[in-house]
């Protein structure tokens, strides 16, 4: 992905939920049962945070970390209250909190973004539920991503009911009820651990202010994220403070390499090492790939280790790790591509097409939607058996580590220490998975050589030789 100038991890903060308008109109329709609301967009926070009307003085001293490519805008004028009186069908509108234009980067789409908040839907509900943390993958038509980290918290709401008379005095029914939001960072960077880290916080002193500084807050925070600068390829890290915690970038190994902020060993945690092995084989074969988890973080964290896996290759096909409700129909797509969704939502994907890889993560299986067996190129003996017996040597017990350890008392410490042994065991694991894929095509050389023209294996024999020197990005077809 080219850059256009100086970058900061944050590409945009937005806020969704539900507008103080449509919570009205739900009170005054007295529905009997909850209902499913659409989400909309509240507010858009991206840098350089200013709207159109600035004067081209200071457009031209904006901060360091502007972006400099054209943005597109996303308005949106509050309703008054006459208007709203007047014409109640605005009140459905997606809104955006400010009155004025709002500078917004072109490869986020707010019309899709409420429902990959809420793939669930948002529903309104008489009990609390527990902060809840997902991510997301944007891919544009060139293929260029950028990353979202989505915090899910709750809110409660009050309103009084019609007045009722009660043993001869007029009084009121008050009932407590509680609506979600969300706050989703957007990064050009796979920061999924450190933006959740980050969110975190930020949830933590939302929870203790008032709700009238929401808005200050949230453009306060994403203005803190857009100064944090993007480490260089090496050793470096960019190390900052957001209290109570210590948050850490890591940066590139390599500069043809991505950012490895997540957790590598979770599919190991998910699947035995042939699961793992089928998978690979599927990608590396470009077939039609369909995730499925009830939790919704697990989709885009496995996903994106899968990814990793197959470096050098590349995948080149659509990604879209979280499919809402709404946008199962992308499963019709006639080409390849790696997608995810929630396990309910199983029976319906496989009827819809076949030859479908069906990968179930909470249950660690690997089927096809067609006859049941998935029908796939073996991996090749040697390949297949060295990685089998790197997997078996992983350590991927954390607990283990700490067992000779006492207890800290110093939670930047503590995750300090597990940071170390989390870069330790990605490490291993990249080194496993490096190994299979040039295994693969060593194996499959070896195998198919009587057959092979001279040009051929020369071209053959110059890709792998690439591949062990190099280590540059190289088409998925194999």
């Amino acid at each position: 992905m080219a850059d256009n100038g100086p970058s900061g991890l944050l590409e945009a903060c937005v806020v969704v939920g539900v507008s103080n308008e449509r919570l009205k109109e739900i009170y005054q329709g007295k529905e009997k049962e909850l209902p499913l609301v659409d989400a909309e967009v509240l507010q858009v926070h991206a840098p350089p945070f200013v709207t159109k009307e600035s004067s081209s003085f200071e457009q031209a001293h904006a901060p360091a970390f502007s972006r400099v490519q054209k943005r597109r805008s996303f308005k949106k004028k509050r309703e008054r209250a006459a208007s709203t009186a007047n014409d109640p069908a605005k009140t459905n509108e997606s809104a955006v909190a400010y009155s004025e234009d709002l500078s917004v980067p072109q490869n986020i789409d707010l019309i899709a973004l409420p429902q990959l908040c809420f793939p669930d839907g948002l529903r309104i509900t008489s009990e609390s539920k527990k902060d809840a943390y997902h991510f997301l993958v944007f891919t544009d038509v060139f293929g260029n991503q950028t990353h979202g980290v989505v915090a899910q918290y709750c809110k409660s709401i009050q309103y009084q009911d019609n007045e009722i008379y009660q043993n001869g005095n007029r009084s009121t029914k008050s009932q407590r009820l509680y609506t979600q939001y969300s706050i989703c960072v957007i990064s050009k960077y796979p920061y999924y651990n450190s933006l959740r880290d980050c969110l975190s916080c930020f949830l933590l002193e939302l929870k203790t202010s008032r709700m009238s500084e929401f808005e200050e807050q949230v453009k306060e925070f994403s203005a803190k994220l857009a100064l944090v600068p993007i480490p260089p390829p090496g050793p470096l890290h960019v190390v900052f403070n957001l209290r109570p915690l210590q948050i850490e970038l890591p940066s590139r190994l390599e500069p043809d390499r991505t950012v490895v902020d997540l957790d590598l060993h979770l599919p190991f945690l998910c699947f035995k090492p042939k699961q793992i092995l089928q998978i690979i084989s599927s990608i590396l074969m470009e077939q039609r790939i369909v995730f499925l988890s009830t939790d919704w973080a697990k989709l885009t964290l496995v996903a994106e280790s899968f990814m990793i896996y197959i470096h050098p290759l590349c995948w080149q096909h659509p990604f879209v790790p979280v499919l809402s409700r709404q946008m199962l129909d992308f499963i019709m797509a006639p080409t390849a591509y790696l997608m995810g969704c929630h396990t309910y939502h199983f029976d319906e994907v496989a009827e819809e097409m076949d030859d479908l890889v069906l990968v179930d993560i909470d249950e660690g299986t690997v089927s096809s939607s067609g006859s049941g067996t998935l029908k796939l190129p073996e991996v090749p003996l040697t390949a297949r058996d060295f990685f089998i017996y790197r997997a078996k040597e992983l350590q991927l017990n954390y607990d283990l580590d700490l067992c000779h350890v006492g207890t800290c008392t110093d939670v930047n410490e503590l995750r300090a220490h597990r940071r170390q042994w989390q870069q330790k065991i990605n490490t291993v694991i990249l080194n496993a998975t490096l190994e299979l894929i040039v295994n693969i095509f060593r194996s499959g050389l070896g195998r198919c050589k009587e057959a092979m023209s001279y040009r051929k294996r020369f071209i053959a024999l110059t890709f792998l030789l690439l591949m062990l020197v190099s280590h540059d990005d190289f088409p998925p077809s194999l």
